[in-house]
């Protein structure tokens, strides 16, 4: 058995035990350079208030005199005009004695040629219908026929004559293009009929192939239905074939 052996009563328990590991450093706060400058900038307003309980009035003696209101602000500009030699001759004085010369027309004799050709303002015929000299104008009163008098009156109207002269001209003009048309059935050469003939076989001889290509049962109904469609197919096949063979002239409507 060992025997310990203290010699230093000081010993502490939490002197003994690890220290934990120091906090990392916090990064430094944000400072904006324009706020301190701001803050040196800035000077301290001193007895600020909210202002007069009652405000003070001017004495009669301080009001608004002439000249002493607040007028528009001069424009100041940096236009500088330079003089040079070259300006125009200033024009000479006319002498004192010369005076303009007043026309020598006489006013008088000429107003009065004009007042003996000009002719009076015609009277406008007028109707008195009380006995206390009531007078109202006769034109627009319906005493007096004036509509009927009228130099169109029981004429055609002008828009109606240009809608008529309209219609009279697309008329014309349709029966122009009835009169000269041209045949709508043309007859074709004999080229392109034997053309036609070959092509037609040409499908009857690609649609027969078809035909015998198709299986000896037909036992369900798509089988059924090309077979009828095939048939049929030929059958208008062998029936043109037939008539183009038949005919040696054939026409055809465009």
């Amino acid at each position: 058995m060992s025997v310990v052996e203290i010699i230093h009563h000081d010993e502490v328990i939490y002197t003994i035990l690890d220290k934990p590991p120091p906090e990392p450093p916090k990064t430094p706060r944000y400072e904006s350079k324009l706020e301190k400058e701001l803050k040196e900038a800035k000077r301290p307003q001193l007895r600020r208030t909210f202002g007069y309980a009652e405000t003070p009035l001017k004495p009669p003696t301080q009001f608004l005199k002439k000249g002493e209101g607040i007028g528009q602000p001069i424009k100041e500009t940096d236009h500088k005009c330079y003089v040079s030699g070259n300006l125009p001759p200033v024009p000479k004085r006319p002498p004192p004695g010369k005076k303009q010369e007043k026309p020598t027309t006489n006013f008088r004799l000429i107003n009065i040629k004009k007042a003996t050709k000009t002719k009076g303002k015609p009277v406008e015929p007028r109707l008195v219908d009380t006995r206390d000299g009531h007078i109202k104008k006769i034109k627009g009163s319906g005493e007096v026929p004036e509509y009927c008098l009228r130099p169109d009156f029981g004429q055609m109207p002008a828009y109606l004559t240009k809608r008529n002269r309209r219609i009279q001209k697309a008329i014309e003009k349709m029966k122009y293009a009835e009169d000269n048309k041209e045949s709508l059935c043309k007859l074709i050469s004999a080229e392109d009929r034997q053309k036609l003939l070959d092509d037609l076989k040409h499908n009857w001889s690609l649609m027969q192939k078809a035909f015998l290509q198709l299986p000896m049962l037909t036992d369900t109904i798509p089988k059924i239905l090309r077979k009828t469609k095939l048939e049929a197919e030929l059958r208008q096949l062998e029936k043109d074939i037939a008539l183009v063979e038949s005919n040696p002239y054939i026409y055809i409507y465009e």
